[in-house]
């Protein structure tokens, strides 16, 4: 079987959870023995270099890149409002890259077609109308309910567009994951959101592959951490909620320290060892950080699809406490794989359960790495990619 990649930003550098679960999506499929063509949008944000890749996987899917200028032009957006269609998918098309894309597909003889992310979807109807294989699209998360979450957050003027932009975000979904040959979820939640929205199109759960840790971490004391790209508003929110926290919980446990990283992360917090406040920026390894920097904990107010960052802390034996919504996709009641707090004051008690009893730490680490195991396994999940295909074939 030969199938076509196509991502809207490059797997490299892995910088967010989106570009990590594209990665792990193709591992995925090269795991299962199946014959990889990887094609990828790049952008201002998102460049794309061919040395952030191995020569082993250059010789396995010949990634091939095609720079689109996506940056925000208020003009354009503006104009935008005046016709159909959505500004969040369309300034990922291009006719030139569509014509670059559909010169590939016909010059190769594919089975078929992954459209990863909703960002890919813009290019379908050409390609559906070159293509008679499979069109699969890989879906991150349900896109446009972030976008409504945002705009409940916003206000005034940046309110109603918000709103707009997520009205028109979510005529686009809809239209396009009706159109295509199936749908791989990413999680049991998102499945039953996209069923619950009447798309008719089948419907596969495919988590992201996570290799659990050889040797789980030794939980750092009276730490908490939070990682993420600040430019992503969600993160923003919950890293400042955290940081007006730290009086209070510092008065409960003395020692605590909030350890802040991520991209962005030194332009938007100031460092204060008085109040245990330190941040690291953009780090190399993010394995390493969570496994030095105590209990995650993530007062997320805004999410879809699942936290990346949960999983590869979990599969590194970290405990974490989370909000209920910044938990979606993980099936944390059956399995007791993390904590969850409903307000401020059922966050502060549980960090100081976790600080003050490392064993219960312990146990939820255990039930993680456990879960990761169970439900992120390379091998089953491939398994399930090659019986989508036959089943759609």
């Amino acid at each position: 079987m030969k199938l076509l990649f196509f991502t809207s930003k490059p797997i490299f550098p892995s910088v967010d959870g989106g570009c990590f679960a594209s990665e792990k999506m193709l591992l995925s499929l090269l795991k299962a023995e199946i014959d990889v063509r990887y094609v990828t949008l790049s952008t201002n944000k998102h460049p794309f270099d061919e040395a952030d890749f191995t020569r082993k996987m250059i010789h396995k899917f010949h990634p091939t890149n095609f720079f689109i200028n996506t940056d925000v032009r208020p003009i354009s957006a503006a104009f935008h409002l005046l016709k159909p269609g959505s500004y969040n998918a369309d300034r990922f098309y291009s006719k030139d890259i569509e014509t670059k894309l559909l010169e590939l597909i016909k010059s190769e003889n594919f089975d078929g077609i992954v459209l990863d992310s909703l960002y890919s979807l813009p290019y379908f109807e050409a390609i559906r109308s070159n293509f008679s294989g499979q069109i699969v699209a890989r879906t991150h998360n349900v896109e446009h309910q972030l976008w409504e979450q945002y705009a409940e957050d916003a206000r005034g003027l940046k309110k109603w567009y918000l709103k707009r932009l997520a009205k028109d975000l979510k005529s686009f979904e809809m239209s396009a994951l009706a159109k295509v040959d199936a749908i791989l979820s990413i999680s049991k939640d998102d499945t039953s959101e996209f069923k619950r929205l009447a798309i008719q199109t089948p419907i596969s759960e495919i988590p992201v592959s996570i290799e659990v840790a050889k040797t789980p971490a030794l939980i750092a004391e009276n730490r908490i951490y939070h990682l993420g790209m600040m430019n992503w508003e969600p993160n923003r929110q919950a890293v400042n909620e955290l940081v007006s926290w730290m009086p209070e919980l510092r008065k409960r446990l003395p020692q605590l320290e909030l350890h802040i990283a991520g991209s962005g992360s030194k332009e938007m917090v100031e460092a204060n060892e008085d109040l245990g406040i330190f941040v690291h920026g953009f780090v190399e390894c993010a394995d390493d950080f969570a496994r030095n920097h105590g209990i995650l904990v993530s007062p997320m107010r805004a999410a879809s699809g699942v936290r990346i960052k949960f999983l590869e802390a979990m599969a590194q034996g970290v405990p974490i406490i989370s909000s209920q919504t910044g938990a979606l996709g993980i099936d944390h009641e059956s399995s007791e794989c993390l904590i969850i707090a409903h307000s401020r004051e059922e966050f502060f008690e549980r960090i100081s359960d976790l600080i003050s009893n490392p064993s219960k730490g312990e146990e939820i680490a255990r039930n993680a790495l456990n879960y990761i195991d169970k439900n992120h396994n390379i091998d089953d999940i491939s398994k399930r990619i090659v019986e989508v295909f036959k089943r759609n074939t």
